[in-house]
């Protein structure tokens, strides 16, 4: 390997205006290294780390299923099409209830009925949920019932059961509905506190 240098040579007649150039070949081996040195703080922050820190695992175990196992595109595609956000007026039975009924809608091996709930289930979340759901502790889900009490338990706590409840015990008709519509709206209150345990005499 050759590289190039370019000596101008001016010319010695006295009335020539023009440069001469002359190309001088000048082996590969007897030009000096040149050693570059990297300033650390010019590097891109990325490429200066020395270690990446793992993903995290999903909150729910890694799951026993066949090889050839595969989830209908149609059921999962119907979930993602019903999802529960976590917002104040979402309720999280309702969420179940059509999820449970989506799931019933398909048939798996009588052994994979539960690990396709669990495995499709956080496709079913978005925004608070979602994230509720990624800050679970790494495999700390390992059925679905647990699955779905954690789900109950943190988008109806105690607290919301106990406001729903007041309302119920504090109705009355309101001026501008007459009997039929207030009776709707009593039944509608009932619906959304679930598991309030109270008797047709006392809701009466």
């Amino acid at each position: 390997m050759f590289r190039k240098e370019y000596i101008r040579i001016e010319s010695s007649t006295q009335h020539s205006s023009v440069n001469d150039f002359v190309v001088i070949n000048i082996p590969e081996e007897d030009v000096e290294p040149k050693q570059i040195i990297l300033d650390p703080d010019d590097q891109p922050m990325w490429e200066s780390a020395k270690t990446v820190a793992p993903t995290p695992n999903s909150a729910i175990i890694q799951l026993d299923v066949d090889d050839n196992f595969v989830i209908n595109s149609t059921h999962l595609n119907m979930i993602r099409e019903n999802k529960f956000d976590g917002y104040l007026r979402a309720d999280p039975h309702d969420h179940i209830r059509e999820f449970l009924a989506i799931c019933n809608m398909f048939r798996y091996g009588e052994t994979q009925s539960e690990a396709v709930k669990l495995l499709i289930f956080p496709f079913s979340l978005c925004d608070k949920a979602k994230t509720w759901f990624n800050e679970l502790n790494e495999e700390s889900i390992t059925s679905w019932e647990q699955m779905r009490k954690a789900f109950i338990n943190r988008f109806f706590p105690p607290s919301l059961f106990n406001r729903l409840l007041l309302e119920i015990r504090n109705f009355s008709q309101l001026v501008c509905e007459n009997l039929t519509e207030a009776w709707l709206r009593l039944k509608n209150m009932l619906r959304k506190c679930h598991g309030h345990g109270l008797t047709k005499g006392a809701i009466i």
